[in-house]
């Protein structure tokens, strides 16, 4: 049995009354649970259930590929380079991207994040979710900066993208050893991964979430300090935020003067302190 079930499970019945000796449970009143959908381990349930079942159909795709079998797909690229770009030449003619992924460094994310913004900047429509237990605490900083309507944190324990509402992208079969993604029409697989994505999307809030601990900030401040302490300049901050420079450093200014911080090094160390997190690397 998985762990996650839980410590231990207790059969209760409500009809017949307890052996004499034998103790009582003091409350058999359960009704506090009825909301259920409400209870975090049921939408994470919710989640394993759909992921299984989009996991039986992308192996089933993805078998058809590697045998040449007729099945509405595709290899979009082999190996992480020809993936990379030719993913990058998609997306230049995608409408939407529900994107979710499972894990992130850093290094990363200084990648796929300016890459998004253009994208965004040219028409795309994205709502990327990432997982958050998938993340360490400096990828989640850097993420809490982000537009708060475009990114989330949720349990999303399976990357995929899903383009346009009609393909989706998964791990395709390993060929001669180098990694595949399988560009996917068909519609058992792609309804799996709607229901997916569904069931993810249950479980999301917004990445800025991540600094609401620090109360005595604004919003725009909390984004303005995070993308300070994520090495970004005075001028990026403000073309990501749409505000002027005065605006920025104004707002960096009173941050320092409200942590009593004399450089931008210490009012990071300071916040991290207040965030729970070690000093940055």
């Amino acid at each position: 049995m998985s762990s996650w079930w839980g410590v231990f499970m207790v059969k209760v019945s409500t009809t017949a009354a307890p052996e004499a000796g034998s103790p009582a449970f003091p409350n058999l009143d359960f009704s506090a649970y009825t909301g259920a959908s409400r209870l975090s381990w049921q939408r994470n349930q919710r989640v394993f259930e759909a992921m299984a079942r989009l996991q039986i159909e992308r192996s089933r795709v993805a078998s058809l590929v590697e045998r040449n079998r007729p099945v509405a797909a595709r290899i979009l690229g082999r190996g992480t380079r020809e993936i990379n770009e030719n993913m990058a030449e998609a997306a230049g003619t995608w409408r939407t991207l529900e994107s979710i992924r499972s894990s992130g460094t850093v290094q990363q994310l200084a990648t796929s994040l300016p890459n998004n913004a253009h994208f965004v900047e040219h028409g795309l429509r994205m709502t990327s979710v990432w997982n958050h237990s998938g993340l360490d605490p400096e990828a989640r900083l850097m993420l809490s900066g982000e537009d708060p309507a475009l990114y989330l944190f949720g349990f999303a324990p399976l990357q995929t993208k899903i383009i346009d509402g009609t393909s989706v992208l998964l791990d395709g079969p390993s060929l001669g050893g180098d990694p595949t993604v399988i560009e996917v029409r068909d519609d058992a697989c792609l309804s799996a991964a709607r229901s997916y994505w569904d069931a993810v999307l249950a479980t999301t809030y917004p990445c800025d979430a991540e600094t609401a601990a620090l109360v005595d900030l604004t919003p725009r401040q909390r984004r303005i300090v995070t993308l300070m302490l994520t090495s970004s300049s005075d001028d990026q901050i403000a073309r990501k935020l749409g505000v002027s420079v005065r605006t920025v450093r104004a707002d960096i200014a009173a941050v320092l003067d409200l942590l009593d911080a004399p450089t931008r090094f210490v009012a990071g160390l300071r916040l991290r302190e207040r965030l729970g997190m070690a000093g940055p690397r």
